[in-house]
């Protein structure tokens, strides 16, 4: 029912639609013409063929979505899949003429182009899109949902063999050793000890806190992990002589963060150092992870708790088998680090090898 402005003497007209918002319209002269609106409006929202929505503008209300609630990298990462999809149609379609084989020529091009794995991940994205999209009531089928997965080649993570894992700490200088050990003893990502601050750890209950975006929201969260003894006197001795105008653990010559440009640059100098093949920090979490489970002492909740891996299909059972997990891992890596610790030799060897720190962010 249209609506009097009185002070403007003028018609609103206003159209209420389950599954739809308010749709409203403002400035008509009599109210005839407003309730013609209105006729018109009800009959556009009640026919989803009338209404031409493209896929470009479907899509960028997705994205801005998803810029706001995800990190930059996710967020890039599907902007690339849906200009790549727009890009492969050589034209911008409507919903909802796009169907199955519109999708599935695109990520058949990516299959012989790049890989299964890449075909997949972008299925994967693509449903996420028109999913998104269903729930906003925008469309209200899913045209990728017959698509099957593609196959893809089994690849297998690279776990360095012990006597290469020995040679780089022996090789290390004290700062490097102290960023491996820290890295070693935690099983945490490279991103998560430049983080790492003072205030994280408790001396005290002898836990770590490690801050992660590695969860389905992309927020920053925090998993506390037990401090076993060899960690303990390592972080005790930085503490000792930290920069007391820094709250970071391994801050950078002006005190800042340490950066990603010199923490990256480390294990490929490392290795070429001890004459090894090069491998990067991420590798040393999983020489941790497959220490845990070839000792065949952990249970697999031990396991996934000091890897901090949050998966819905084992979150009942890390809950079940939580006591006592936050020291068993920690206590296992322990026991096999079979490196002659460097504490004593540290002097010399910094001055031998040099220091890592003075990178600014």
């Amino acid at each position: 029912m249209p609506i009097l402005d009185k002070k403007r003497k003028t018609w609103t007209g206003r159209v209420r639609m389950s599954g739809f918002p308010v749709t409203t319209k403002r400035g008509f002269i009599t109210k005839t013409a407003a309730k013609e609106w209105e006729r018109k409006e009800k009959i556009k929202l009640s026919n989803p063929q009338e209404i031409r929505l493209s896929f470009s503008q479907a899509s960028t209300d997705y994205l801005l979505y998803c810029q706001k609630r995800q990190q930059k990298n996710t967020y890039r990462q599907k902007t690339f899949i849906i200009k790549s999809l727009i890009e492969s149609w050589g034209e911008d379609k409507i919903f909802p003429e796009i169907k199955p084989l519109d999708i599935e020529q695109y990520l058949d091009r990516r299959f012989d182009e790049v890989s299964g794995k890449a075909a997949n991940r972008d299925l994967r994205e693509i449903n996420t899109l028109f999913n998104w999209l269903i729930k906003k009531k925008y469309i209200t089928e899913n045209p990728a949902t017959s698509i099957e997965r593609y196959k893809e080649e089994s690849f297998s993570k690279y776990v360095p063999p012990q006597e290469d894992v020995n040679k780089i700490m022996l090789a290390a200088n004290g700062e490097e050793y102290d960023i491996l050990q820290s890295i070693y003893h935690t099983g945490a990502r490279a991103i998560e000890i430049r983080r790492l601050k003072w205030e994280d750890i408790n001396f005290k209950n002898r836990t770590i806190k490690l801050w992660t975006r590695k969860r389905k929201t992309g927020a920053l969260e925090a998993d506390e992990l037990f401090i076993n003894n060899i960690l303990y006197e390592i972080l005790d001795t930085l503490y000792k002589n930290r920069d007391k105008h820094s709250p970071y653990v391994f801050p950078n010559k002006s005190g800042g963060r340490f950066s990603k440009y010199t923490m990256d640059n480390i294990m490929p100098k490392l290795c070429e150092r001890a004459g090894v093949e090069s491998f990067g920090f991420n590798a040393i979490r999983h020489y941790v992870a497959s220490l845990m489970v070839a000792g065949n002492e952990l249970s697999l909740a031990d396991v996934q708790k000091q890897m901090r891996h949050k998966r819905a299909t084992t979150t009942d059972t890390y809950i079940k088998s939580f006591q006592n997990a936050e020291t068993n891992a920690a206590n296992f890596i322990e026991r096999t680090q079979n490196i002659i610790p460097l504490k004593q030799n540290r002097k010399a060897q910094n001055k031998k090898n040099g220091s890592i720190y003075g990178s600014t962010e």
